[in-house]
């Protein structure tokens, strides 16, 4: 290796040293806040007559001494009053509906009662079924015919 060579990597990691301790920064030591105290220039209002509160009193009262004087008095008929009047069932119509509900719940309740006491007929259970198949003309034999010399036309 060359003495330039061997001299220019030295002087590399001196410097990058340097640097390296220049570059570096620690938290504790460092100040990062705005440290620096100037005069106050916001000044609030001073409080009077002209604020936002006693603005919104006195246009509140003004509002209330108003409606007080041009609202319409209890005994008299509002437009509001009738308008609502117009769209509302009256009270005859809903008895009537009660009473037709009423009476459909009770018919309903009979119907329910009188299927809950139901019974079935009593039913009589023969011990060999078979036997009511004995008298039936589909258990004839193929062939057979009945006897019917004996039997007279009447007339009528």
């Amino acid at each position: 290796m060359s003495l330039a060579r061997a001299s220019l990597l030295l002087r590399q990691k001196h410097t990058v040293g340097s640097v390296s301790l220049i570059q570096r920064r620690f938290a504790s030591h460092d100040s990062h806040a705005h440290d620096e105290h100037h005069d106050d220039t916001h000044y609030s209002r001073e409080a009077g007559f002209s604020t936002p509160f006693w603005r919104n009193t006195v246009l509140l009262s003004l509002l209330a001494v108003g409606f007080y004087k041009w609202a319409p008095s209890p005994n008299q008929d509002v437009y509001l009053t009738r308008w609502l009047a117009q769209y509302t069932t009256p009270s005859e119509i809903w008895a009537a509906i009660n009473e037709k509900h009423l009476l459909l719940s009770q018919q309903a309740s009979d119907n329910a009662i009188l299927q809950a006491d139901a019974k079935r007929p009593n039913v009589h259970r023969y011990r060999y079924p078979q036997i009511l198949d004995t008298g039936s003309p589909h258990l004839q034999p193929v062939g057979r015919v009945a006897d019917m010399s004996s039997t007279a036309v009447r007339s009528g």
